[in-house]
């Protein structure tokens, strides 16, 4: 079992590959869902939507939780990949939560206009900057890290070095020995073969 400190790191990792790339944006307010449609299997043109489904729709959610983001998978064959986002009137929904509040009843924004974003036969970057163009959203960037993460970086980094040169190093040692076993081999085979001639 990997130590605790190998354990944060992998999750400090994770993190950090969730909060960055591509599909690390911000969506404005006034958006309530995000819904995503296509095929199981990838071919005829879905393959960037799965990419996207897979890559860009975790780092969304990430950074924008409270977007509703449902996403239809059918088995069909063939068929639209499309991705819809609904926007709400931010206004009126806080005016309606407001008189809602007393019944305790959960409030769905309603939906004003739609966007629709076709995603067949596209790669998931060119998805997400339609996404970033159509909605105005904006693109996360990762503030500068502190001297310890740098530090512990750099020296994460000279240990894989290390780790690297060990692993070759073993592996020339071991193909070396192999050699030199076959040469042992094939002289002791010669030796017999001309004891017997």
């Amino acid at each position: 079992m990997p130590s605790p400190t190998a354990r944060y790191r992998w999750l400090r990792a994770q993190l950090h590959s969730i909060r960055n790339g591509t599909g690390a944006a911000v969506l404005p307010p006034n958006i309530s869902r995000l819904a995503l449609s296509f095929n199981y299997k990838t071919a005829n043109g879905h393959m960037g939507a799965k990419k996207f489904f897979r890559e860009c729709l975790p780092r969304l959610k990430y950074h924008n939780p409270n977007v509703d983001m449902p996403v239809t998978r059918s088995n069909a064959t063939e068929g639209p990949a499309t991705m819809t986002v609904h926007f709400f009137d931010p206004e009126a929904f806080e005016k309606l939560s407001q008189a809602k509040k007393k019944t305790q009843a959960q409030v769905q924004p309603e939906t004003v206009s739609t966007v629709e974003i076709n995603m067949l036969n596209r790669f998931s970057e060119d998805i997400m900057k339609e996404l970033i163009e159509k909605t105005s959203a904006t693109v996360y960037s990762e503030p500068p890290r502190s001297a310890e993460l740098e530090e512990e970086a750099a020296y994460l980094a000279k240990k894989r070095e290390g780790e690297l040169a060990e692993k070759y190093k073993l592996q020339r040692a071991g193909r070396k020995r192999v050699t030199n076993e076959l040469e042992a081999q094939a002289d002791i085979l010669s030796s017999i073969q001309s004891q017997s001639s």
